[in-house]
């Protein structure tokens, strides 16, 4: 198996998009409108406010403040580190575009499919692993990036890692 020497390192990072934005804003109302009042749901709604904050948060402040990117093309191979996943080269098998449909639209993914999809689920970090198991029955596959929400588009991110796939000789 020959790697492309050339592989142009890409890094992707997230890029919040207003559905998104407004989701955190709604997480951070729930949790200043529960410091205001008293009573028996103030509870509830601190809890959802927060659990919005830290879930959608997190990879938003590590990813744009913290610069830590959502997927690394490299020599090496693919990382994910936001997700905790790693694969080299021989690990990935295909890379291929599908569609993920919801009751308003559509939009295109992309694939990235392992040589052992189960061994990346058992990297995958636990609170991801549900996601990941869905994926895998639904794609067939547990890495499925949709294209919102990232600053660069699927199509680079594609022929990245198309270009550093082992070619085949024959």
């Amino acid at each position: 198996m020959l790697v492309e020497e050339a592989v142009m390192p890409l890094l992707v990072r997230i890029r919040p998009n207003l559905p998104y934005l407004a989701l955190l804003a709604l997480g951070a109302a729930l949790v200043v409108f529960a410091g205001r009042i008293g009573g028996e749901l103030r509870p509830f709604l601190f809890g959802g406010g927060l659990v919005l904050l830290v879930l959608l948060g997190y990879p938003v402040v590590v990813s744009t403040v913290l610069r830590v990117p959502v997927l690394a093309v490299t020599a090496d191979g693919v990382r994910l580190p936001l997700m905790g996943v790693r694969l080299a080269w021989d690990e990935i098998a295909e890379v291929r575009w599908d569609v993920k449909s919801s009751a308003t639209r559509s939009m295109p993914v992309l694939l990235i499919v392992p040589t052992s999809p189960a061994w990346v689920l058992l990297r995958m970090r636990p609170w991801l692993r549900s996601e990941g198991r869905a994926h895998l029955a639904r794609y067939g596959t547990p890495i499925v990036l949709p294209d919102v929400s990232l600053d660069r588009p699927l199509k680079d991110v594609a022929a990245a890692i198309s270009n550093g796939l082992p070619r085949d000789p024959s």
